[in-house]
């Protein structure tokens, strides 16, 4: 009896403990904190928010954007935000201590650990310290000659995909998502893996459905702080559902990763020997091999991320543009003229996109920035403040985050006149001169920006090009940009698919 109360006791003065440091540490936070911010409860911050779908949230989140100026705050559980979005707080011109620039605002955000069950610390979810090293091993991967050699591999599965399409012409609108990922699936596994694949013909990818339900997943997580302690939710159906996608995606790398083996073990040839193309997995396992600079896991990991940054967003993005140009038959006019100038009206099959033209091809480039001011990909990047951090008239305090919404900046009506029209000519040099250059984050900034973004920018015009000079686009209901319903997993999707149809061009 004695030992039950001395333990009810025990227990009862450490809750009254923790009670009395939590508001002791809140409150001296709270003095630091200079900046407005939505309502917070005790204990569970503004996360109350955080409760409907991930439209729901994203609304939530745009609404305090459009409430309260850059930067504000807000809790999550005990954990102080700061929402920032204006370009000079993002990096001030000649001052290098802004937070893009800086090495205080570099680590990513704990809330990425959800991400490294299945990421592990590859690039995108990697400690500063690794992230320097590994990024520093993996950039000679992204070089132009490199690159310059995948022309050919994405304009051969662009074509897959332009014969694909032949069974949805003349039919009603159709998902053009679930081909579009298919072939972006097939052109990363070739380029980046060096593996061919052929989800394309087949069809269908569990891996394109299980990816998309771990990102749900996992930014669902983050958000919910009653699910951050992994016993609880290793309990849930999202918890067995993350397991079992996890597995299933890392059986799949492994797989990937097994066939390069036993093709480099089967050829005569070696990475070194010059004549052999080095993707991203010859070199990673180049570097493995020598036992150097990459484990077995490190590699897994590496792959893991490249696989994901390389489809999901890319995907998406083309997706997106060539929803752009259904909506905006002016718009897409203009693209295939600037296609019919450089290949006139030959067929994509037989005069396939050659990387000499990618150049030239000014106006399509601008249609997919606009595409990517108006949906960025990645809206919102969250990242730790290591030291307080001076970003002009306020000091983001040690041990805080920044959530850094570039979807906001897309948006402003100060840097972007009328945002919600869609106009490509925002891109023409003289115009670009006229802006902050941080108005414009599709790939992030600073030293952590994207690492393929030039691999992205290239696989996307061949892509579009392909369809276009085969195909009119065409959507049959018009749709006004801002009535689009958007939602958030990580990455900016559309709540409902995105579909068209299309006609055969005619010269």
């Amino acid at each position: 009896m004695w030992l039950f109360l001395a333990t009810i006791i025990v227990l009862a003065c450490a809750a009254l403990y923790l009670v009395i440091f939590y508001f002791w540490k809140l409150g001296k936070i709270r003095k630091l904190v200079k900046c407005p911010g939505p309502p917070s409860m005790p204990f569970i911050g503004s996360a109350h928010y955080f409760m409907g779908s991930t439209e729901d949230i994203l609304n939530e989140f745009r609404k305090w954007m459009n409430m309260y100026p850059s930067p504000f705050h807000a809790w999550l559980g005990t954990r102080l935000f700061y929402v920032v979005y204006e370009p000079q707080q993002l990096k001030r011109l000649k001052f290098p201590q802004t937070i893009l620039a800086s090495s205080k605002a570099i680590e990513k955000e704990d809330l990425y650990k959800f991400a490294r069950p299945w990421m592990g610390t590859g690039l995108f979810t990697a400690p500063a310290s690794k992230w320097r090293l590994h990024r520093k091993l993996i950039m000679p991967t992204f070089n132009p000659r490199i690159l310059e050699g995948f022309v050919e591999i994405f304009a051969k599965q662009a074509n897959v995909l332009v014969k694909e399409l032949r069974v949805e012409l003349d039919a009603g609108e159709f998902d053009i998502f679930q081909y579009v990922s298919l072939c972006t699936l097939d052109i990363i596994c070739e380029t980046a893996m060096g593996v061919p694949s052929s989800v394309q013909v087949q069809r269908k990818s569990l891996y394109v459905d299980a990816a998309k339900r771990l990102f749900e997943i996992m930014f669902s997580r983050m958000l919910k702080i009653w699910m951050h302690p992994d016993i609880v939710f290793n309990l849930t159906r999202d918890g067995r559902n993350w397991r079992e996608g996890i597995r299933f995606v890392h059986d799949l790398t492994d797989q990937v990763i097994k066939k390069k083996k036993l093709a480099l073990m089967s050829s005569n040839k070696t990475p070194q020997d010059g004549e052999f193309k080095k993707a991203f997995l010859d070199q990673l396992m180049e570097l493995t091999n020598e036992g150097k600079k990459f484990t077995d896991e490190e590699l897994r990991e590496e792959v893991d991320t490249m696989m994901i940054a390389g489809n999901d967003t890319t995907a998406l993005v083309n997706t997106y543009v060539l929803f752009m140009l259904a909506l905006f038959p002016d718009v897409q006019e203009k693209v295939y003229q600037e296609q019919f100038e450089i290949y006139g009206d030959s067929d994509p099959s037989d005069v396939p996109v050659r990387h000499e033209d990618l150049n030239r091809m000014d106006y399509l480039e601008r249609v997919i920035k606009e595409t990517l001011r108006l949906f960025p990909i990645a809206p919102i990047v969250v990242r730790k403040i290591t030291d307080d951090l001076n970003i002009g008239e306020h000091t983001l305090v040690k041990g805080s985050s920044v959530v850094l919404a570039f979807l906001k900046t897309h948006w402003s009506e100060e840097y972007w006149p009328d945002p919600m029209r869609f106009d490509p000519d925002r891109f023409l040099p003289e115009e670009c001169l006229k802006r902050h250059p941080y108005t414009f984050l599709p790939f992030s900034g600073g030293q952590r920006n994207c690492i393929g973004r030039k691999y992205a920018m290239m696989a996307m015009k061949v892509l579009l090009a392909m369809i276009v000079r085969k195909y009119v686009l065409i959507k049959d209901q018009v749709i006004l940009l801002e009535d689009i319903r958007l939602k958030i997993d990580l990455m900016l999707k559309p709540v409902k698919p995105i579909t068209l149809r299309i006609e055969k061009r005619h010269a």
